[in-house]
C-alpha cells in the first residue's frame, strides 16, 4: 500500500533520517514517539506538505513523491481538527466533494452515508464551537473518509479530547478500520494508545525508526533502551557478559544466557537486562517458580492510585525494581504492603530480555 525509501527530510536544524517503511493494505500502523521526534513531519511529507531531499514514496506502487498534496487521496485528520469554524457540520464534510465537482445529489448520499456511520447525522447544521470535543472529532474524521481515501493519516487524533471522550473514540477508530477496512497511519506519543489500536507500530526518536513490528514483538524484545522505556519496561539491572558467555548481574549474581533469546553476543560486554514490571512477584515464602532470580528485597515506597498499586523494592546492595499490583492482589499478600517490610522477591524468567548498556540496538 505505502512503502518509504530512505525519506530523508530538512527542515532548519531538524532532519528526517533514512525513514523506510512499509504499510501493507488494511493495516493499522502505528507511529509511536515522544513529543519533537519528527512524527507529524514525517505525516506531513507523506501527504506532500514537505518534499524530501532523497527518497521515494510509493502509494500503491505508483511513485507519488512529487505530486501534491490534493492527487494523492490522502484523508489526512490533525490534532486540531482543522474544522472550517464559519460553516455547518454538513458544508465541512462536503467541502472537498465540492471542490472536486462533485454533484448536489450525490454529495448529499455521500455525506449522509458516511454520518450516518460515524453516528453525527443529528449535528449536521451546526457550527463547530457548538459542538463537543468528540463530536468535532467525528466530523473530521467524516470530512476525511467521505472522499474514500486510499489511505488514512492521524496525526494525535485523540489528544485533545478528555479521557472517557479518548476512550469512546479509540473504540470508534477500531471499529471504522475493522468495517471499512482502510489502511490508517496514526501517530501519537500515548503508549496504552498504540497498543489497542496498532497491528504494527514504529517507534521513533530524533527523525528516525529505532524499530517495528507488532506491540508484543516490539515490547517483549526492545533493540536498545529507549524503545524499552517507551513501551513499559520500567526495571533496568546493570550486568556484564563474562569470558565464556555467562552472564552476570549486579545485586543477582550469575544467570544462565540460555535464558534469553537471542543470548547476548560476547562482543557486547555492557549490558542491561530488562524486565518488565509484571514479571515481578512478591512472596514471603521460598521462591518454588522457575524464576531467573529470587531473593530478598525489602519494600521502600508505595503508591496506591487508579485501583494499582506501585510498588519500589531495593535489593541488599541498593539495586532498584518496581511493579504494579491490582487491589485485587494485594488483599491477597500474606503481609501488609508498606515500607520497610522485607519480603521475597522472584523475578519470572519468560520476562526478561537485555539490550546494550550503550543504547546501540541488541540483535533482538
Amino acid at each position: 500500500m505505502l512503502r518509504l525509501e530512505d525519506i530523508r527530510v530538512r527542515l532548519g536544524d531538524f532532519r528526517l533520517r533514512g525513514i523506510s517503511l512499509h504499510i501493507r493494505p488494511g493495516e493499522y500502523r502505528v507511529l509511536l514517539g515522544s513529543t519533537g521526534t519528527g512524527k507529524t513531519v514525517l505525516l506531513e511529507t507523506i501527504a506532500g506538505l514537505h518534499h524530501p531531499g532523497k527518497g521515494r514514496i510509493l502509494l500503491k506502487g505508483r511513485d507519488i513523491t512529487r505530486l501534491p498534496p490534493e492527487r494523492r487521496h490522502l484523508g489526512v485528520v490533525y490534532q486540531d481538527y482543522a474544522l472550517f469554524p464559519h460553516l455547518s457540520v454538513y458544508d465541512n464534510v462536503s467541502f472537498g466533494l465540492r471542490i472536486k465537482g462533485t454533484g448536489a445529489r450525490e454529495i448529499r448520499t455521500a455525506v449522509e452515508e458516511i454520518t450516518g456511520f460515524l453516528d453525527i447525522g443529528h449535528i449536521l447544521d451546526r457550527t463547530p464551537r457548538h459542538l463537543s470535543g468528540g463530536e468535532r472529532q467525528r466530523a473530521a474524521l467524516a470530512r476525511a473518509l467521505v472522499l474514500k481515501p486510499h489511505m488514512l493519516l492521524l496525526d494525535e487524533p485523540l489528544s485533545a479530547v478528555d479521557r472517557l471522550t479518548r476512550d469512546r473514540l479509540r473504540i470508534e477508530l477500531k471499529r471504522i478500520h475493522r468495517e471499512l477496512g482502510i489502511t490508517i497511519l496514526h501517530i501519537t506519543h500515548d503508549l496504552s494508545e498504540a497498543f489497542l489500536l496498532a497491528d504494527r507500530l514504529a517507534v521513533m526518536k530524533e527523525g528516525a525508526v529505532l524499530q517495528e513490528g507488532t506491540p508484543a514483538e516490539v515490547s517483549s524484545r526492545p533493540g536498545n533502551r529507549f524503545v524499552a522505556e517507551l513501551t513499559g519496561t520500567e526495571n533496568f539491572i546493570p550486568a556484564r557478559v563474562e569470558g565464556e558467555g555467562m552472564i552476570h548481574v549486579e545485586g543477582m549474581g550469575p544467570v544462565d544466557p540460555k535464558v534469553f533469546s537471542p543470548a547476548p553476543d560476547r562482543t557486547c560486554r555492557e549490558i542491561f537486562i530488562t524486565i518488565p514490571g509484571w514479571a515481578v512477584e512478591l512472596s514471603l515464602e521460598c521462591c518454588t517458580r522457575p524464576y531467573l532470580w529470587c531473593g530478598g528485597v525489602t519494600i521502600t515506597d508505595v503508591n496506591r492510585a487508579d485501583g494499582h498499586v506501585a510498588v519500589a523494592l531495593a535489593l541488599h546492595n541498593g539495586i532498584r525494581l518496581h511493579t504494579t499490583l491490582s487491589r485485587r492482589e494485594t488483599a491477597r499478600l500474606p503481609f501488609s504492603i508498606r515500607p520497610g517490610v522485607p519480603v521475597k522477591c522472584g523475578i519470572l524468567s519468560e520476562g526478561v530480555h537485555w539490550v546494550p548498556r550503550d543504547g546501540a540496538a541488541s540483535s533482538a
